[in-house]
């Protein structure tokens, strides 16, 4: 029996590490188990929507907990210890303190390689939870290359512990629209129809006083008139009172939108209206909105950070994350050069054809099966 801690992806809201579990328990769900197999998924309330959609060998367990403080160290640790599973997998990195055979996902470690951007807190958490990760998971998974390096090099974990499972994009939402199917949100929210698009927590990860930086620069060369407008889609995060004074503070806030969060069937339609869609981001572990860009045929500008490099290859202008000036010029780029649109939107179609949940859920679910027997220390 392989046990699932599904609090994670069974929210209202979702954004990255949510996104990740939903999609992956959903690819992973059809694929038929083997005649010995079951899968239990742990909640702490009853599963809602498409998870509650449980085909044969499935079944949640509604483990009553209040939601928050003690759910993986108390709650699920109680029940791992009355009724252990072959193998315990947490799509996120926060482990129990008692455990058999152990399946986690680390995302990333930009707590550790920029703790700057994080408030202390979170980044003493985050360091805490990931350092247990480390010390009880049998297996590690990780979406990219370069966080599995980032593991090797900060935390000397052993290469052969670490598996790659790429992250992907829900197709199903994210494809490219027509402008008349974006008309709604534009019109609600009273958007032009020439922008750049950002979507993601406003925080100080995301590297966005430097991007309005850039706006500024390339609104002032273009003169008065100019129609382009900066929106900025999501919920405030750490460091967006400093965001919100750069905004406050420039000459061109009234083409600077923050509309606050938006769904993903929201978002998708924008995303293929936009010129660009820009991930400034000082450090991600894989960035899956730079897929999202690529599958809904959008011109993406992105940071020359590892991830990102590794993921976008040469479908996307990748600027380095510190040059307002560069980051300018690359705006001023796709507005001005038609064929370098139509070659990085056409680049970015192919490249997200290698990404798929499902390639995902098979490699999880090998990996699953490969620990099936294994014991660690921690139980």
């Amino acid at each position: 029996m392989y046990a699932i801690d599904a609090w994670i992806p069974n929210q209202d809201r979702m954004t990255g590490v949510q996104q990740y579990s939903f999609q992956l328990i959903q690819a992973m769900k059809q694929h038929v188990l083997a005649e010995n197999e079951r899968v239990v998924l742990y909640t702490y309330k009853k599963l809602t929507g498409p998870l509650a959609d449980l085909p044969t060998g499935w079944e949640e367990r509604v483990l009553a907990w209040p939601p928050r403080r003690g759910w993986m160290s108390v709650r699920v640790s109680w029940e791992l210890w009355r009724h252990p599973p072959s193998v315990f997998f947490v799509p996120g990195q926060a482990l129990p303190r008692f455990a058999g055979a152990t399946l986690t996902t680390i995302h990333d470690v930009a707590f550790a390689r920029r703790p700057d951007l994080y408030d202390p807190a979170v980044c003493r958490r985050l360091k805490r939870v990931t350092k247990r990760a480390i010390r009880k998971a049998t297996r590690i998974l990780v979406p990219s290359q370069a966080t599995k390096q980032d593991l090797i090099d900060l935390y000397h974990v052993s290469d052969d512990r670490i598996v790659v499972t790429h992250e992907a994009v829900n197709t199903k939402v994210f494809h490219p629209y027509s402008l008349e199917d974006a008309r709604a949100t534009l019109q609600q929210h009273r958007f032009g129809t020439n922008f750049f698009l950002v979507v993601g927590r406003l925080e100080k990860k995301k590297n966005l006083t430097m991007l309005i930086r850039a706006f500024e620069l390339f609104k002032t060369r273009r003169g008065v008139g100019d129609p382009f407008e900066l929106i900025l889609v999501g919920e405030p995060g750490y460091g967006y009172g400093e965001i919100k004074k750069y905004i406050d503070l420039s000459v061109h806030k009234e083409s600077i939108r923050t509309p606050g969060y938006l769904s993903d069937e929201e978002v998708a339609p924008l995303m293929s209206a936009a010129t660009a869609y820009l991930f400034p981001s000082w450090y991600e572990g894989f960035g899956i909105p730079n897929l999202q860009a690529m599958a809904t045929g959008t011109t993406l500008i992105t940071s020359d950070i590892p991830a990102h490099q590794e993921v976008v290859l040469d479908a996307g202008l990748l600027v380095p994350p510190e040059k307002a000036e560069a980051w300018a010029h690359a705006l001023e780029r796709v507005v001005k050069e038609g064929s370098l649109r139509v070659e990085l939107v056409q680049k970015g179609k192919q490249r997200v054809t290698d990404f798929s949940w499902e390639r995902t859920a098979v490699q999880t679910l090998d990996t699953l099966r490969g620990l099936v027997g294994t014991q660690t220390k921690n139980r």
